[in-house]
């Protein structure tokens, strides 16, 4: 378990998988997602068996510290321990704690942990140039552009660009 000052990060458990199913499911978020389809129960257990013996994924989900309730996961996918690089990503899935800042956290944590405690030196995050809410939150945890890859994912019927943006440990540490 990681302790923030308003949140905790825990180990995703298969007692989590039904409100994964219903935040990724809700349309506000998965207009974001680069997944297109509709997530089933059925798969969503699928998944979390090959997840558990799965190395190259962490993910946490994060909770209210006062209400330890679900609102919603960070992760760390991709994850190369040879190149000491990962991917992460963010979902806040309780829409009554978005915008509060809670995802900053969330993210800040998983950064420490992944540079403190994973030796990782590198974090990549892939977004969609058009969501800009998520580019903000990035940056202010001190992403940077690397480059956009222009009419990359086809998502609601036309080719959307990726940026992507990268933090790496030595430049975290200068913050």
């Amino acid at each position: 378990m990681i302790i923030g000052e308003r949140i905790t990060l825990r180990e995703i458990e298969g007692d989590d998988l039904d409100s994964i199913v219903k935040w990724r499911n809700d349309l506000e978020i998965l207009r974001w997602l680069f997944s297109y389809l509709p997530l089933s129960k059925t798969k969503q257990r699928k998944w979390y068996e090959r997840y558990v013996e799965d190395e190259t994924e962490q993910i946490f989900v994060v909770e209210v510290k006062e209400e330890t309730i679900p609102i919603g996961t960070v992760e760390l996918t991709n994850i190369d321990y040879k190149n000491q690089r990962a991917e992460l990503g963010v979902l806040i899935g309780d829409k009554s704690w978005r915008n509060k800042k809670i995802g900053g956290e969330a993210l800040d944590l998983l950064i420490k942990f992944a540079f403190d405690e994973m030796n990782i030196r590198k974090i990549k995050a892939i977004v969609f140039e058009e969501n800009v809410p998520a580019i903000r939150l990035y940056k202010s945890c001190g992403f940077v552009e690397e480059g956009v890859l222009k009419k990359e994912v086809y998502k609601n019927g036309e080719f959307k660009s990726v940026m992507v943006m990268a933090l790496f440990k030595q430049q975290n540490e200068k913050n």
